[in-house]
């Protein structure tokens, strides 16, 4: 039996892929070589569309990386001197954190309560740290990043790059992009597309320092990327498939202000339905604070336990919990490929077998 997916990343996918799939083969674009005039007009097609979509400022620059992960590890190689600052709640910010200093980079930390918006005139952020590094919606805890707090950290911290993980919201919340120099997210989970693809982009101010840095010792050095993304084209081999899907979905796709505003009904028509249940609560109580893409439930261990297990058995897949949460929460995604109908077989379920 086919799963209906709300696991949070990757998540289900867009319910136009399969035509997608079969476009990209009959139109043989599969088949050109990513510095063929075809190609070349695909990324240039693509990276339009993403910016008027996603309101991206017109003078921001967008490459396409592997994942989110290879995003952090640009950051760390073409973008940080020597030092940098991470702001985290939550087990991928940790994450971030932890790999740019395998990567040699000295790094700098300050964590939050889940409950808590971000301490930002509390932030000791050291000379040294080119780059604040923010996690806008932790995955792992359904928390995000308020606009308000972006553009405080903004104002407090004019001087440093602000990078923004925004794997979890990109394509399914609008974003202040004039409030971030680097914006990155996989495509599996706000975009509804299979995994194998990051997007990042990047201000001004950020390719200045790229500049500045002058580092070109990488396969995906980022003065390299963005030197072929100005030519519409990629440093090396890319997802020409995946670039394709993202252009046809973008194609598609309604502008981000209607996407919001779908996201955010349905996510209080989730809290609405799941605040009458006594089995769970949400796990995080301060309704300000809360991702509108990802929400997490707490319950007893034994709960968790048995609402995966028939959930599955139903044909659901949710997601577990994640890091400090793993045993007493499960996580219900939120993104815009998911459908109405989808949604209400979920909630049948839920109400039969735990109301």
């Amino acid at each position: 039996m086919s799963h209906i997916s709300f696991y949070p990343g990757p998540s289900r996918v867009n319910a136009k892929v399969t035509e997608y799939f079969y476009d990209a083969y009959m139109e043989g674009i599969l088949s050109e070589n990513h510095r063929s005039a075809a190609f070349m007009k695909l990324f240039k097609k693509t990276k339009k569309l993403l910016k008027q979509k996603l309101d991206v400022p017109e003078d921001y620059e967008i490459i396409f990386t592997s994942s989110a992960t290879e995003c952090w590890e640009i950051i760390a190689q073409s973008l940080t001197a020597k030092a940098s600052f991470h702001v985290y709640n939550g087990a991928f910010g940790n994450k971030w954190c932890e790999y740019a200093g395998k990567l040699g980079i000295e790094t700098h930390a300050a964590s939050f309560d889940i409950e808590d918006s971000i301490p930002i005139k509390l932030l000791a952020v050291p000379d040294e740290a080119d780059v604040v590094c923010v996690t806008q919606n932790e995955t792992s805890n359904g928390t995000q990043v308020s606009d308000v707090e972006l553009t405080i950290l903004r104002r407090q911290f004019a001087d440093r790059l602000i990078a923004v993980d925004a794997t979890s919201s990109m394509a399914a919340t609008t974003l202040p992009f004039k409030m971030g120099d680097v914006w990155f997210a996989s495509v599996q989970k706000g975009f509804g597309l299979p995994s194998g693809m990051g997007v990042m982009i990047l201000s001004p101010a950020a390719v200045a320092k790229a500049e500045q840095l002058n580092e070109n010792d990488h396969y995906n050095s980022l003065l390299f990327s963005i030197a072929n993304s100005r030519k519409d084209q990629t440093p090396y081999t890319p997802n020409i498939l995946g670039i394709y899907l993202l252009y046809r979905l973008m194609e598609d796709r309604r502008p981000i202000e209607e996407i919001n505003r779908k996201v955010k009904n349905r996510f209080l028509d989730w809290m609405d339905f799941l605040d009458k249940f006594d089995s769970w609560t949400p796990l995080v109580e301060n309704e300000s604070v809360r991702s509108t893409t990802v929400i997490p439930l707490k319950a007893a261990p034994s709960v968790i336990k048995e609402l995966l297990e028939k959930a599955s058995d139903a044909g659901f897949t949710l997601g577990s919990g994640y890091g400090e949460w793993k045993e007493d929460t499960i996580r219900i995604a939120n993104f815009p490929s998911i459908k109405k109908k989808e949604i209400q077989s979920l909630r049948f379920f839920l109400k039969k077998n735990f109301d």
